[in-house]
């Protein structure tokens, strides 16, 4: 094949990474019980492959069986290795849920009523894009292109619904982008810095892993596919590690659980960084062969002994020592680490801490010793990227980026130059997803602020917009889903032709493009031809992978090198070629404390823990689905019995947590799954289904994180009153 040319290097891709309205009666679904009843067999039907698009590491292969137009069967691929034929259960019933559900929007929708009451009235594809094309062309003549924001993320995670199109209208258009940053925005620069690269330890390889620590991931519900690896590596003789300031189910798991105070990851990791090299247990051949800084990294560490430690993270000085002298001889030893580490001030230098720590000790050399980290590179490295994100047309870089996680200042500041005057939310309902909401709100209840969102459901965002559109689900187009947890690719067939007036994000662009009189051919491409020109690439992660391969067969495996030990040698993807302790821009890793006034401290004394701990909802999706909702129960507050003592709150008390930013009605849960002092609430309910109106982000602060402009969202006081 011939060699492709790519306008766009690896660290370029990292970096731009980072009740229904509608009167139409809804064709129930069938089960698979209930094929013999309808008369069909599962032989009469027609299969097709598909990929869960949910931002998750997982990435979960799927078969869908059709007969005369309708779904019958749905359910995880078997015959893929990791997925193995299981779906969590937020998906087993994904089109009953989705797809299907009797909420779906499957019109356009033209707000009628206050931006926020939900009322709106049907309105043609074709006079909606009429419209708001007058208006944006209105608002580029007066304000600049730049006063119109794009607002999508990883509500679908697959790659052409995600951002294809979009990319070149907003590219082409010269608009605003949102920066991705409120999910691995602080990790992801952070460990870049000190090994050059996510990649490390394959999922897989755990297995070879015989001292284990996962480090801020609730492993077991939110990677359940990983899970089984843990599970083998113990059966192996593994032990296995949780570090959590939260007793996750993971945690209840593991054979040691260790909780510090959120926040406090990196004095933790320098503290473990003291003891080993005090009492030699490094590996300095590795460090003085592959590494930089070592020197200036010894002498740094000194002020982080086991009892200066012990007082930030509020753990014991000898669970300190233990925990570096077993980590230092684990033969191999893994650190497993995803985004629970970077929510807080400290999130970036704390990764960079911990991403140290491998190359100490030499657990690079040896399969299933070193990092395990995110794995997204190998789809940046072996799809044609040009041909899915830009084209030779458009150009590579935004003329503005906006951080997503402020998104309730960029709205309300009329002196950004210029002010956003429009915004379209695809894939994304900020509302519930992005810290600080009621400033969202207020932001969002501009009169003056266009606002198009497409969608499933009216979301709690959707309900502040000008104009909804009804998007096709995962069982209705084509596209790409890579993954960041696994190193499968997979394709996703439409099974089933788009219900109502529904059309893809893609197509959505197609003909925003044409009623902006933008007539790059780029624009005329279909959703196949993107899928099919993705795979146009020599690389050797795609030897024997093509169209035509994965239109048979689903989902590939990227054709890594076995073994795949990639700093054995040291290799680091830095400046230097070694992996770098410290930073040229910010020197080493250092704990910093968190800074509130006097007045924060006194009126709000908990610090409250907002973490993905439902089992029903994934971020904000789903949270509307009935069965789902009475399956999670009542939103709840987990509190520590000294805590509740304190405020005489008994176990079911019905409570208010609240601060300067908004105030939430919960019901307690007196327990020790936090620490004296840390609360915790689930994330992702939607505030109109919740009592009060209210929900987690409600309550978070939209500071950012130390590296990376990550969401600092578990820096976050409160007080809790009973109602």
């Amino acid at each position: 094949m011939k060699k492709k040319e790519k306008k766009i290097n690896r660290r370029q891709f990292v970096k731009q990474t980072t009740k229904g309205f509608v009167g139409v009666h809804m064709a129930s679904i069938l089960p698979a019980s209930l094929l013999a009843a309808s008369g069909f067999t599962s032989a009469e039907a027609s299969s097709f492959h598909g990929v869960c698009y949910h931002d998750c590491p997982d990435s979960c292969s799927w078969v869908v069986k059709v007969q005369k137009g309708k779904v019958i069967s749905f359910g995880g691929d078997k015959a893929n290795p990791f997925t193995a034929g299981k779906l969590c259960g937020k998906m087993d019933t994904f089109p009953q849920d989705i797809t299907y559900h009797s909420d779906r929007l499957l019109t356009p929708m033209k707000r009628v009523g206050k931006k926020g009451e939900g009322k709106f009235e049907p309105i043609s594809w074709e006079k909606a894009i009429q419209e708001i094309g007058n208006q944006l062309k209105e608002t580029i003549k007066r304000h600049g292109s730049e006063s119109i924001l794009s607002h999508g993320y990883m509500g679908t995670q697959s790659l052409v619904q995600k951002s294809v199109m979009s990319s070149r209208f907003f590219a082409r258009m010269e608009a605003s982008v949102i920066s991705h940053t409120i999910c691995g925005g602080a990790v992801i620069p952070a460990n870049f810095q000190v090994n050059g690269t996510v990649m490390g330890v394959l999922p897989e390889d755990m297995v070879h892993s015989r001292y284990i620590i996962l480090w801020g991931t609730n492993t077991k519900n939110s990677n359940i596919h990983q899970w089984p690896y843990v599970l083998k590596a113990r059966k192996s003789g593994a032990k296995i590690i949780v570090i959590d300031p939260f007793v996750s189910a993971t945690a209840k798991e593991a054979d040691w659980h260790i909780q510090p105070l959120p926040g406090t990851d990196v004095a933790l990791a320098m503290g473990m960084i003291n003891i080993m090299i005090d009492e030699g247990l490094v590996d300095q051949d590795y460090i003085d062969n592959y590494t930089l800084g070592y020197k200036d990294l010894k002498e740094h560490v000194k002020s982080y002994d086991p009892k200066s430690v012990s007082d930030i993270c509020g753990l014991q000085e000898e669970d300190i020592i233990q925990l570096a002298r077993e980590y230092a001889n684990g033969e191999p030893s893994l650190i497993r680490i995803l985004v629970g580490i970077e929510h807080n001030y400290n999130g970036g230098d704390g990764t960079r801490a911990v991403a140290i720590l491998p190359s100490l000790t030499g657990a690079w050399r040896k399969l299933g010793g070193g990092l395990m980290h995110l794995t997204f590179e190998m789809g940046g490295r072996a799809l044609n990227w040009e041909r899915l994100s830009y084209h030779r047309q458009m150009p590579t870089q935004p003329k503005r980026k906006l951080n997503m996680v402020q998104i309730g200042q960029i709205l309300n500041n009329a002196d950004l130059n210029p002010a956003i005057k429009s915004i379209f939310i695809f894939n994304s309902n900020p509302m519930v997803t992005t810290p600080n909401a009621n400033l969202t709100k207020k932001g969002l209840e501009r009169e003056d602020l266009l606002t198009v969102v497409l969608e499933h459901f009216m979301t709690e965002t959707a309900k502040y917009a000008d104009y909804v559109f009804p998007a096709t689900t995962q069982l209705e187009h084509w596209d790409i889903g890579d993954s960041w947890g696994q190193v499968y690719i997979n394709i996703n067939q439409p099974a089933i032709a788009p219900l109502g007036e529904a059309k893809s994000n893609s197509e959505f662009f197609r003909l925003m493009a044409l009623e902006m009189n933008y007539t790059e051919e780029c624009f005329e491409e279909s959703d196949k031809d993107i899928v099919k020109s993705a795979f146009d690439s020599d690389h050797p992660y795609l030897e024997g992978i093509d169209f035509d391969y994965m239109q048979k067969h689903g989902w590939a495996r990227y054709k890594i090198p076995e073994p795949f030990l990639p700093h054995a040698d040291g290799n680091f993807e830095t400046a230097s070629g070694k992996c770098e302790f410290i930073s040229p821009s910010r020197g080493l890793p250092k704990y910093k404390e968190v800074s509130y006034t006097n007045e924060e401290k006194a009126k709000y004394p908990l610090q409250l823990l907002t973490i993905k701990n439902t089992k029903g909802f994934h971020n904000s999706s789903h949270a509307n689905i009935k069965h789902l909702q009475q399956k999670e129960g009542r939103l709840r507050l987990d509190i520590h019995p000294e805590d509740s003592n304190a405020r005489n709150i008994q176990n079911g008390d019905e409570l208010m947590v609240f601060n300067q930013r908004g105030k939430v009605l919960l019901k307690a849960k007196v327990t020790k799954r936090t620490r004296p002092g840390v609360i915790c609430m689930p994330h992702g309910f939607w505030p109109s289904l919740t009592k009060g109106g209210q929900v987690s982000n409600n309550l978070t602060d939209d500071r950012l994180t130390d590296i990376g402009g990550g969401a600092a969202l578990q820096d976050c006081r409160v007080q809790v009153t009973k109602t």
